[in-house]
Protein backbone atom coordinates (compact mmCIF):
# COMPACT_ATOMS: atom_id res chain seq x y z
CA UNK A 1 0.00 0.00 0.00
CA UNK A 2 1.25 3.42 -0.38
CA UNK A 3 2.98 5.07 2.15
CA UNK A 4 1.60 8.06 1.35
CA UNK A 5 -1.64 7.54 2.25
CA UNK A 6 -0.45 6.76 5.79
CA UNK A 7 1.50 9.92 5.88
CA UNK A 8 -2.04 11.34 5.14
CA UNK A 9 -3.43 9.56 8.05
CA UNK A 10 -0.83 10.43 10.80
CA UNK A 11 -1.17 14.17 9.95
CA UNK A 12 -4.68 13.90 10.24
CA UNK A 13 -4.01 12.18 13.94
CA UNK A 14 -1.32 15.14 14.85
CA UNK A 15 -3.94 17.69 13.54
CA UNK A 16 -6.53 16.20 16.33
CA UNK A 17 -5.60 17.61 19.50
CA UNK A 18 -5.54 21.20 18.04
CA UNK A 19 -8.72 20.79 16.53
CA UNK A 20 -10.00 19.97 19.84
CA UNK A 21 -8.33 22.67 21.37
CA UNK A 22 -9.12 25.57 19.23
CA UNK A 23 -12.73 24.79 18.33
CA UNK A 24 -14.58 27.86 19.15
CA UNK A 25 -11.68 30.07 19.62
CA UNK A 26 -11.13 33.36 18.11
CA UNK A 27 -8.03 33.98 16.09
CA UNK A 28 -7.16 37.14 13.91
CA UNK A 29 -5.61 36.59 10.77
CA UNK A 30 -3.22 39.55 9.26
CA UNK A 31 -3.22 39.09 5.35
CA UNK A 32 -0.59 41.51 4.03
CA UNK A 33 -1.27 43.25 0.64
CA UNK A 34 2.35 41.76 -0.97
CA UNK A 35 1.08 38.34 -0.63
CA UNK A 36 -2.56 39.08 -1.52
CA UNK A 37 -1.41 40.21 -5.21
CA UNK A 38 0.32 36.64 -5.85
CA UNK A 39 -2.23 33.90 -7.29
CA UNK A 40 -1.30 30.96 -5.54
CA UNK A 41 -0.06 32.24 -2.07
CA UNK A 42 -3.66 33.89 -2.04
CA UNK A 43 -5.06 30.92 -2.99
CA UNK A 44 -3.10 29.16 -0.46
CA UNK A 45 -3.70 30.95 2.65
CA UNK A 46 -7.69 31.49 1.91
CA UNK A 47 -8.32 27.54 1.79
CA UNK A 48 -6.85 27.67 4.90
CA UNK A 49 -8.76 30.38 6.63
CA UNK A 50 -11.74 28.06 5.07
CA UNK A 51 -10.06 25.38 6.82
CA UNK A 52 -10.10 26.88 9.85
CA UNK A 53 -13.62 27.91 10.10
CA UNK A 54 -14.85 24.24 8.81
CA UNK A 55 -13.21 22.66 12.02
CA UNK A 56 -15.15 25.47 14.66
CA UNK A 57 -12.90 28.22 14.81
CA UNK A 58 -13.97 31.75 14.78
CA UNK A 59 -11.55 33.75 12.22
CA UNK A 60 -11.30 37.68 11.54
CA UNK A 61 -9.73 37.80 8.37
CA UNK A 62 -7.97 41.93 8.27
CA UNK A 63 -6.46 42.55 4.62
CA UNK A 64 -3.53 45.24 3.12
CA UNK A 65 -3.25 46.18 -0.22
CA UNK A 66 -0.35 48.67 0.39
CA UNK A 67 1.04 47.81 -3.05
CA UNK A 68 -1.81 47.72 -5.06
CA UNK A 69 -2.43 51.38 -3.37
CA UNK A 70 0.72 52.77 -4.36
CA UNK A 71 0.27 51.80 -7.63
CA UNK A 72 -3.06 53.26 -7.92
CA UNK A 73 -1.66 56.22 -6.40
CA UNK A 74 1.00 56.51 -8.91
CA UNK A 75 -1.25 55.47 -11.72
CA UNK A 76 -3.18 58.53 -11.24
CA UNK A 77 0.09 60.92 -11.28
CA UNK A 78 0.07 61.45 -7.51
CA UNK A 79 3.20 61.25 -5.53
CA UNK A 80 3.42 58.49 -2.54
CA UNK A 81 4.89 59.61 0.93
CA UNK A 82 5.90 57.47 4.04
CA UNK A 83 6.70 59.30 7.12
CA UNK A 84 7.88 56.60 9.95
CA UNK A 85 5.94 54.05 8.08
CA UNK A 86 2.89 55.85 7.48
CA UNK A 87 0.88 56.68 4.22
CA UNK A 88 0.39 60.55 3.88
CA UNK A 89 -2.68 60.40 3.19
CA UNK A 90 -5.14 63.51 1.46
CA UNK A 91 -8.69 63.51 0.50
CA UNK A 92 -8.05 62.16 -2.86
CA UNK A 93 -5.27 59.70 -1.66
CA UNK A 94 -8.49 58.61 1.14
CA UNK A 95 -10.65 57.62 -1.72
CA UNK A 96 -8.19 55.31 -3.44
CA UNK A 97 -7.19 53.97 0.00
CA UNK A 98 -10.49 53.14 0.47
CA UNK A 99 -11.62 51.79 -2.85
CA UNK A 100 -8.48 49.53 -3.19
CA UNK A 101 -8.79 48.14 0.63
CA UNK A 102 -12.24 47.77 -0.46
CA UNK A 103 -11.61 45.87 -3.10
CA UNK A 104 -9.32 43.19 -1.48
CA UNK A 105 -11.62 43.18 1.30
CA UNK A 106 -14.89 41.80 -1.00
CA UNK A 107 -12.76 40.09 -3.22
CA UNK A 108 -11.25 37.74 -0.42
CA UNK A 109 -15.10 37.09 1.36
CA UNK A 110 -16.06 36.38 -2.23
CA UNK A 111 -13.44 33.91 -2.54
CA UNK A 112 -14.53 32.03 0.66
CA UNK A 113 -18.14 32.19 -0.32
CA UNK A 114 -18.10 31.17 -3.81
CA UNK A 115 -14.67 28.79 -4.19
CA UNK A 116 -14.24 26.90 -0.93
CA UNK A 117 -17.94 27.42 0.18
CA UNK A 118 -17.42 29.26 3.66
CA UNK A 119 -20.33 31.74 4.52
CA UNK A 120 -18.30 34.66 5.20
CA UNK A 121 -19.15 38.35 6.37
CA UNK A 122 -17.98 41.88 5.45
CA UNK A 123 -17.94 44.45 7.90
CA UNK A 124 -17.44 48.38 6.16
CA UNK A 125 -16.27 51.41 7.95
CA UNK A 126 -20.30 52.72 7.56
CA UNK A 127 -20.66 49.51 10.71
CA UNK A 128 -19.12 51.19 13.08
CA UNK A 129 -17.21 48.75 14.37
CA UNK A 130 -13.77 50.10 14.68
CA UNK A 131 -13.86 53.82 16.00
CA UNK A 132 -10.77 56.16 15.09
CA UNK A 133 -9.53 59.48 15.35
CA UNK A 134 -6.73 61.46 13.55
CA UNK A 135 -3.01 60.72 14.19
CA UNK A 136 -1.52 63.95 15.95
CA UNK A 137 2.40 63.18 14.96
CA UNK A 138 4.75 64.98 16.17
CA UNK A 139 8.32 64.96 15.63
CA UNK A 140 11.00 67.02 18.31
CA UNK A 141 8.99 70.61 17.97
CA UNK A 142 7.92 69.74 14.65
CA UNK A 143 4.00 68.51 14.63
CA UNK A 144 3.86 66.36 11.43
CA UNK A 145 0.01 66.36 9.47
CA UNK A 146 -0.37 63.02 7.86
CA UNK A 147 -4.09 63.79 6.73
CA UNK A 148 -6.48 61.58 7.16
CA UNK A 149 -4.20 58.46 8.89
CA UNK A 150 -6.33 57.73 12.24
CA UNK A 151 -5.65 55.12 14.97
CA UNK A 152 -8.07 53.24 16.94
CA UNK A 153 -9.95 54.33 20.11
CA UNK A 154 -12.45 51.48 20.41
CA UNK A 155 -13.37 48.56 19.10
CA UNK A 156 -16.69 47.70 19.05
CA UNK A 157 -16.58 44.13 20.03
CA UNK A 158 -20.57 43.48 19.74
CA UNK A 159 -20.71 43.90 16.08
CA UNK A 160 -17.74 41.64 15.72
CA UNK A 161 -18.92 38.88 17.93
CA UNK A 162 -22.58 39.45 15.99
CA UNK A 163 -20.79 38.60 12.75
CA UNK A 164 -18.92 35.77 13.74
CA UNK A 165 -21.97 34.24 14.53
CA UNK A 166 -22.64 34.11 11.00
CA UNK A 167 -19.00 33.18 9.32
CA UNK A 168 -15.69 34.18 8.25
CA UNK A 169 -15.40 38.20 9.48
CA UNK A 170 -13.57 40.22 6.56
CA UNK A 171 -12.66 43.79 7.42
CA UNK A 172 -9.94 46.11 6.19
CA UNK A 173 -7.96 48.94 8.68
CA UNK A 174 -9.97 51.20 7.55
CA UNK A 175 -12.03 53.60 10.57
CA UNK A 176 -14.61 56.15 11.22
CA UNK A 177 -14.76 58.92 13.54
CA UNK A 178 -17.56 59.98 16.03
CA UNK A 179 -18.68 62.37 13.05
CA UNK A 180 -18.29 60.40 10.24
CA UNK A 181 -14.89 60.72 9.08
CA UNK A 182 -12.99 57.96 7.42
CA UNK A 183 -9.64 56.76 8.04
CA UNK A 184 -7.02 54.57 7.13
CA UNK A 185 -5.19 53.09 9.79
CA UNK A 186 -1.73 50.83 10.27
CA UNK A 187 -3.37 46.75 9.39
CA UNK A 188 -1.13 45.19 11.99
CA UNK A 189 -2.39 48.34 14.23
CA UNK A 190 -5.80 46.98 13.68
CA UNK A 191 -5.06 43.54 13.80
CA UNK A 192 -3.74 44.04 17.28
CA UNK A 193 -6.56 46.21 18.57
CA UNK A 194 -9.26 43.69 17.24
CA UNK A 195 -7.04 40.55 19.35
CA UNK A 196 -6.68 42.27 22.37
CA UNK A 197 -10.30 43.45 22.42
CA UNK A 198 -11.86 39.88 21.48
CA UNK A 199 -9.73 37.93 23.81
CA UNK A 200 -8.29 36.50 20.46
CA UNK A 201 -6.47 32.84 20.99
CA UNK A 202 -3.71 33.99 18.27
CA UNK A 203 -3.07 37.06 16.01
CA UNK A 204 -1.63 35.70 13.09
CA UNK A 205 0.44 37.62 10.65
CA UNK A 206 0.68 36.11 7.10
CA UNK A 207 4.00 37.97 5.21
CA UNK A 208 6.22 37.56 2.85
CA UNK A 209 9.00 36.33 5.20
CA UNK A 210 9.55 32.97 7.11
CA UNK A 211 8.91 35.03 10.41
CA UNK A 212 11.50 36.72 12.82
CA UNK A 213 15.31 36.21 11.20
CA UNK A 214 18.68 37.31 13.09
CA UNK A 215 19.41 37.88 9.34
CA UNK A 216 17.04 38.55 6.89
CA UNK A 217 19.30 36.78 4.42
CA UNK A 218 19.46 34.17 5.67
CA UNK A 219 16.35 31.78 6.37
CA UNK A 220 18.36 29.65 8.55
CA UNK A 221 18.33 32.65 11.26
CA UNK A 222 14.70 32.12 11.61
CA UNK A 223 13.62 32.09 15.61
CA UNK A 224 11.39 29.96 15.94
CA UNK A 225 9.95 31.30 19.64
CA UNK A 226 10.74 34.32 21.58
CA UNK A 227 8.98 36.20 24.74
CA UNK A 228 7.94 39.28 24.90
CA UNK A 229 11.27 40.80 26.37
CA UNK A 230 13.36 39.04 23.89
CA UNK A 231 11.30 40.44 21.16
CA UNK A 232 11.58 44.11 22.73
CA UNK A 233 15.57 43.92 22.73
CA UNK A 234 15.59 42.54 19.45
CA UNK A 235 14.08 46.10 18.49
CA UNK A 236 16.50 47.74 20.40
CA UNK A 237 19.57 45.98 19.25
CA UNK A 238 18.24 46.14 15.50
CA UNK A 239 17.65 43.27 14.82
CA UNK A 240 13.89 43.85 13.94
CA UNK A 241 13.64 46.45 11.48
CA UNK A 242 11.32 47.87 8.58
CA UNK A 243 8.21 46.55 8.15
CA UNK A 244 8.65 43.69 10.79
CA UNK A 245 8.99 46.73 13.30
CA UNK A 246 4.71 47.18 13.40
CA UNK A 247 4.55 43.51 13.77
CA UNK A 248 6.47 42.84 16.75
CA UNK A 249 5.79 45.38 18.61
CA UNK A 250 1.58 44.69 17.81
CA UNK A 251 3.04 41.30 19.40
CA UNK A 252 4.30 42.77 22.24
CA UNK A 253 0.88 45.14 23.31
CA UNK A 254 -1.24 42.07 22.20
CA UNK A 255 0.45 39.55 24.39
CA UNK A 256 0.17 41.89 27.27
CA UNK A 257 -3.61 42.89 26.48
CA UNK A 258 -4.64 39.62 26.49
CA UNK A 259 -3.91 37.33 23.65
CA UNK A 260 -2.60 34.11 24.08
CA UNK A 261 0.05 33.80 20.95
CA UNK A 262 1.05 35.65 18.25
CA UNK A 263 2.47 34.27 15.59
CA UNK A 264 4.70 35.68 12.72
CA UNK A 265 4.68 33.24 9.36
CA UNK A 266 5.27 33.53 5.47
CA UNK A 267 2.47 33.38 2.78
CA UNK A 268 4.52 32.51 0.58
CA UNK A 269 4.84 28.62 2.00
CA UNK A 270 2.24 26.35 0.71
CA UNK A 271 -0.52 26.02 3.58
CA UNK A 272 1.83 27.49 6.30
CA UNK A 273 -1.05 28.24 8.36
CA UNK A 274 -2.12 24.81 8.58
CA UNK A 275 1.17 23.84 9.40
CA UNK A 276 1.67 26.49 12.02
CA UNK A 277 -1.72 25.69 14.22
CA UNK A 278 -1.86 22.02 13.40
CA UNK A 279 1.29 20.98 13.89
CA UNK A 280 3.65 20.07 16.57
CA UNK A 281 6.73 22.45 15.53
CA UNK A 282 5.09 25.24 13.35
CA UNK A 283 6.71 26.71 10.77
CA UNK A 284 7.10 30.96 11.57
CA UNK A 285 7.71 32.60 14.51
CA UNK A 286 5.91 32.47 17.89
CA UNK A 287 5.79 34.90 20.30
CA UNK A 288 4.90 34.59 23.67
CA UNK A 289 3.88 36.29 26.85
CA UNK A 290 7.34 34.52 28.76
Amino acid sequence: MDISIFQKAEALVEAFPYIQKYRGKTFVIKVGGGILKLPEPRHNILHDIAFLSSVGIKAIVVCGAGPAITEEIEKRGKKVKFIEGLRVTDAEILNIVVDVLGSARDSIAKTLNEQFNVKSVVLRPEDNFLIAEKIHWQKGLEIIDLGFVGQVVEVKTGVIMDALEKGVVVLAPLGISSDGQKYNINGDSVSSSVAQALNAEKLIFMTGVRGVMRNIDNPDTLISVITVSQAANLINEGVVTGGMIPKVRGAISSLKGGVKKVHIISGNMPHSLILEVFTEHGVGTEIVLG
